[in-house]
């Protein structure tokens, strides 16, 4: 093996535990946030909604964000761009550990959401142009599995740390946590671009923008991602409020654990199937079963074994259309402005997560019931298999000139 070799080979590495870490912490932190709804809301005597409203600007805001966040790191770098991310998210969790009011609430939950929004598409686009192209999918899904992994083990320590020493110690212990960001923020500078030639990289962010609204394909995975965010974000948002209305208050913690934990083996499965299977097709396989487990718990008995059996199964669909979505787009788009693409189409799935977390607390509190959600859920993820199913992964023309090139 040569010098170079291994030295390509260690930055692959670094890259990936970089990446892996930033998505474990951003994510487990933020699935955190749904164990805070009722302690807060009952700290400043508000209903349901008003958590729900900052949660869903939240994500509403880390969808605008995400474009914006995506050019920043394709332009001046990922280091710096996720620095700037990391530390409006500092910020936000301590705004948020000194709320007093509504406004305080809903302000520090919107400055969270902008800081996070360009996590996912700027680590996922690093890791595409570091990786081997045959391999892609699998190492989108290992990332996101590191999210899953966050999700399992931060979720229910953040949840320990509500039970025993109250919301305001466990979100100072999130600030600590997300502090550590920074590190790993700085280690996937060393990130280099191995997959596309210089030619491809000539293109304007206009030129890039123009060409991906104008192209089918993209539009119908930007509208059907918007479904993935409804769902995702209802759950992690309502269902520990959900289950504590059930009598399962105790489950609650360990739910979106164990959620993240089946996470981690269906973004790699998924991830691994979408070197060898139609992208396109899992993430209609993906958003029909969603549709059928939603279906199955809406009128099975709630206790500890339903509860914990929907929360495993939901688990390999979770966060399985990310390493699809983001491969599709470098598929038919390429590497050079995939953050900023996957951020367009980020902004769809928070728009419909701005949607799954404030209906749902605007619902309860007007009905004392999440009956209507979960039907939604249920009708949507049909939808949303039907928007995926004429999707086709061809590359655009000025690709296919960029790749005949690299096999001369």
């Amino acid at each position: 093996m040569s010098l170079n070799t291994r030295k390509t080979n260690l930055t692959i590495i670094l890259v990936l535990i970089s990446a892996g870490a930033l998505i474990l912490i951003e994510r487990g932190g933020n699935f955190s946030l749904g164990l805070f709804l009722i302690p807060i809301s009952d700290h400043l005597n508000l209903g349901r909604e008003v958590f729900s409203f900052g949660i869903a600007l939240q994500v509403l805001l880390s969808g605008l964000g995400a474009p914006i966040f995506g050019g920043l790191a394709d332009r001046y770098g990922p280091a710096k761009a996720l620095a700037a991310g990391v530390t409006l998210q500092i910020i936000s969790q301590y705004w948020l550990a000194n709320v007093s009011n509504s406004f305080d609430l809903v302000g520090s939950l919107s400055l969270s959401g902008f800081g996070a929004a360009g996590f996912v598409g700027i680590t996922m686009t690093v890791v595409g142009k570091n990786v081997s192209p045959n391999n892609k999918s699998l190492f989108f899904g290992l990332v996101m599995a590191a999210g899953g992994l966050g999700q399992f083990i931060i979720v229910p320590s953040i949840n320990a740390l509500i039970i025993n020493y109250g919301w305001l110690t466990a979100l100072y212990g999130l600030l600590i946590l997300s502090a550590a960001l920074f590190i790993f923020s700085y280690l996937i500078s060393f990130s280099q671009n191995t997959n596309e030639l210089a030619d491809d990289f000539k293109q304007t962010i206009k030129e890039a923008l123009g060409e991906a609204v104008k192209n089918k394909n993209f539009n119908l995975l930007t509208l059907g991602f918007f479904v993935c965010g409804f769902q995702v974000t209802f759950i992690a948002t309502h269902f520990p409020a959900y289950l504590e209305d059930e009598g399962l208050k105790s489950l609650a913690g360990w739910s979106l654990a164990l959620i993240g934990l089946f996470n981690i083996v269906g973004t790699l499965m998924y991830g691994f199937l979408g070197d060898h299977i139609s992208k396109k097709n899992l993430l209609v396989s993906i958003y029909s079963f969603r549709s059928l487990v939603f279906l199955v718990f809406i009128f099975v008995p709630k206790n500890e074994f339903t509860v914990l059996t929907f929360a495993g199964v939901l688990g390999l669909l979770w966060l399985s259309t990310v390493p699809l979505t983001t491969g599709l787009i470098s598929d038919i788009f390429g590497q050079s402005y995939t953050s900023m693409l996957f951020g367009i189409t980020l902004l769809s799935h928070n728009i419909g997560s701005f949607l799954g977390s404030w209906l749902g607390g605007r619902i309860f509190d007007q009905y004392q019931s999440y009956d209507a959600m979960w039907i939604a859920c249920v009708v949507l993820g049909l939808v949303s298999a039907a928007i995926h199913f004429p999707i086709r992964a061809i590359a655009v023309p000025r690709l296919k000139v960029t790749r005949a090139k690299q096999t001369l």
